[in-house]
C-alpha cells in the first residue's frame, strides 16, 4: 500500500485524471454495482430529470469520485507547491473569513463530492482546522494522518464529546449513517437519511457559526476550485431536529449546484425509518 501511494503521488495530475476516467468506463461497461447504485439514487433524488441526463450525471459523478481515489496520494504525499498551487480558486472564501472574525471558531462542513481534499488539505495552510476522522485499519491510517496534517492541519476522532478549540475551526463531513443513538432521520434531497446530530449538538453548545465548502474538479487537468456558502436558517436552533434539518439543506445545496460531482454511487440511503421498504432492494442489473 505504502509503494503504491507513493508511486501515485507523483504521477501527473493529467494521467491521474485519464486512469480514473478510464475505471469509471470500466464500472459502467460492467454494469458495475457503482454505476447501478448511482442511477437508482438519481432515480430517486432528482426524479424531475430525464433519463438521459440522470445517465449523464451518473457518469461524470462516476468519473470524479474514481479520480479522487486515485488523486488522494497526490493530496497526501505528492510535491506541496503543486498540491497548493492546484487550488485556482477560494470562491466566496468571505463567508468562511466572516465567521472566523465571530471569534467563536468555524464548523467547516463538506460532503463526498468533487475534489474535498485537493481544497481542504491546503486550506488548512491559511487557517487553523481540526479536521474530525474515523480511524481507518492499516497503514492507511497512518499515512491519511500525515498527509491531512502536511500544511499545518490538525486531526481529532470524531466523537460524541468532540469540542472547539479556542481560534481554531473544525472540518467535518455529515453525509454519512452514523452508529445507531448517534443520528436521526431527517430528509436529504427528498429521502429520510440517518443524519450524524453531533454537529447540530456542537453548534448549540458552542455557538459556533457554519460554512459549507466543497471542492469542484476542473476539467482537463486545470486545477480545483474551493466554493464556499453560507449556512441555511435554522442550523443554530436549540432543536436537534430542526438544526440537522438546516444542515442537511445546506449539504443539498452544495449537491445541487454541481450534481455531476456528488458521488451518487454511496449508499447514503441504506437505513430507512422502522417499517419502512429497503431504499436499495431495486437496485438490479440493468
Amino acid at each position: 500500500m505504502r509503494v503504491l501511494m507513493f508511486v501515485l503521488a507523483w504521477l501527473p495530475l493529467p494521467l491521474l485524471q485519464g486512469l480514473g476516467a478510464m475505471a469509471a468506463w470500466l464500472v459502467r461497461v460492467t454494469n458495475g454495482n457503482r454505476w447501478r447504485v448511482a442511477l437508482h439514487n438519481l432515480e430517486r433524488c432528482m426524479p424531475e430529470l430525464g433519463d438521459d441526463e440522470r445517465r449523464r450525471i451518473a457518469r461524470a459523478s462516476l468519473r470524479t469520485e474514481l479520480t479522487t481515489y486515485l488523486e488522494t496520494a497526490r493530496y497526501w504525499l505528492g510535491p506541496g507547491r503543486a498540491v497548493r498551487r492546484s487550488v485556482r480558486e477560494w470562491r466566496n472564501i468571505g463567508v468562511l473569513e466572516d465567521a472566523f472574525a465571530q471569534g467563536r471558531g468555524v464548523i467547516l462542513l463538506t460532503l463526498h463530492m468533487g475534489a474535498f481534499e485537493a481544497v481542504a488539505i491546503p486550506m488548512s495552510a491559511r487557517y487553523p482546522f481540526y479536521g474530525l476522522y474515523k480511524p481507518q485499519k492499516g497503514a492507511i491510517n497512518a499515512l491519511s494522518l500525515k498527509g491531512r496534517c502536511r500544511f499545518g492541519g490538525r486531526m481529532k476522532k470524531a466523537e460524541a464529546g468532540v469540542r472547539l478549540a479556542d481560534g481554531f475551526g473544525v472540518y467535518y463531513m455529515p453525509d454519512h449513517d452514523p452508529p445507531e443513538g448517534r443520528g436521526i432521520f431527517e430528509p436529504f434531497m427528498g429521502i429520510p437519511a440517518h443524519t450524524p446530530t453531533l454537529i447540530a449538538r456542537m453548534v448549540a453548545e458552542s455557538g459556533a457559526p457554519v460554512v459549507f465548502m466543497w471542492g469542484e474538479r476542473l476539467p482537463r487537468a486545470r486545477g480545483y476550485i474551493a466554493h464556499y456558502l453560507a449556512a441555511p436558517e435554522g442550523i443554530d436552533s436549540p432543536d436537534i431536529a430542526t438544526a440537522t434539518r438546516a444542515m442537511n439543506a445546506g449539504l443539498e445545496a452544495c449537491v445541487r449546484q454541481c450534481p455531476e460531482q456528488y458521488w451518487w454511487s454511496y449508499k447514503r440511503f441504506r437505513r430507512q425509518p422502522e417499517g419502512s421498504p429497503r431504499f436499495y432492494a431495486a437496485v438490479r442489473r440493468r
